[in-house]
């Protein structure tokens, strides 16, 4: 863990640190981005999103993105090990994974990268937690992004299987409160996304699954993290990465919002012929 953190201050320090002034022209300090996540970051979703923001960035603006498997605020704030998958990518574009590693603590995160947006995907795994310490390790966590780590964007859980509706929606009921409290922008990404049939019900990969996973990426950095970007910094005067030839929204997404509309429509009652009145 002492070589991750090492290497993370080397990538971050300015070159003239490594060459005479005199013969290096100072180049301008890189601004930064923090990204960190769970197993869904590890995943496709994760790469498809970090790759989006890397296309936005001009070449001043540096992208930490770090995702560990099962994480919840609570392992950002003590530094709990993951036994499932931890995913480093580097400002300079090294994108590293290992299998067993400690997950790094947030506090250190925003000391060493002083980001100027720190972008959350946690979500899933609050289900899991008893309700107090999920309110208490969220609150401290937001508490310190706010603090430390610029404005603050907050993705939640997807649709799910595994969980119920009843128990991703009270975790979206906190969020709202403590993004409010924070002043975080918490990002609802039940829109994006429908659980498909198939997989282990909580993560989104395979056939059916990683189509979604992409989807679910790509809208939620059009409508929700690029506009922050572009607050932010000058972005990158190009044309934007397409993860696909084109991304259209997933078949179990249309059928969710056509179940929606069948739910709210309401047929206007029959008038009654001559045959019903000849009946009676």
């Amino acid at each position: 863990m002492r070589n991750f953190y090492f290497f993370l201050i080397l990538l971050f320090l300015p070159i003239s640190i490594f060459a005479k002034e005199s013969l290096v022209k100072p180049k301008p300090a890189l601004q930064r981005v923090l990204y960190i996540g769970d197993s869904h970051s590890v995943g496709i979703f994760g790469h498809s999103m970090t790759t989006l923001i890397q296309d936005a960035l001009s070449k001043h603006v540096a992208l930490m993105a770090v995702a560990s498997c099962g994480s919840e605020p609570r392992w950002w704030l003590d530094g709990k090990t993951t036994s499932c998958g931890l995913r480093t990518l580097y400002p300079n574009g090294f994108d590293d994974e290992t299998h067993k590693a400690q997950t790094p603590k947030i506090a250190e995160l925003l000391n060493i990268a002083k980001p100027k947006i720190t972008i959350v995907q946690l979500g899933s795994n609050l289900v899991l937690m008893g309700n107090e310490e999920r309110e208490k390790s969220t609150d401290t966590m937001m508490d310190l992004i706010e603090k430390k780590g610029g404005q603050c964007v907050w993705i939640s859980a997807p649709d799910s299987r595994k969980f119920s509706a009843a128990e991703i929606g009270n975790v979206y009921e906190l969020l709202k409160k403590l993004a409010k409290k924070h002043h975080c922008k918490l990002i609802d990404s039940r829109k994006y996304t429908k659980y498909p049939a198939g997989g282990d019900g909580l993560h989104y990969g395979g056939k059916d699954g990683a189509p979604i996973a992409k989807y679910w990426a790509e809208k939620v950095f059009v409508n929700a993290v690029k506009p922050e970007l572009a607050k932010n910094f000058t972005l990158a005067q190009k044309s934007p990465v397409k993860l696909e030839p084109k991304i259209e929204r997933p078949k179990q997404i249309q059928s969710k919002k056509r179940e929606a509309k069948q739910k709210t429509h309401i047929q206007p009652p029959r008038a009654k012929t001559y045959a019903d009145k000849k009946r009676k």
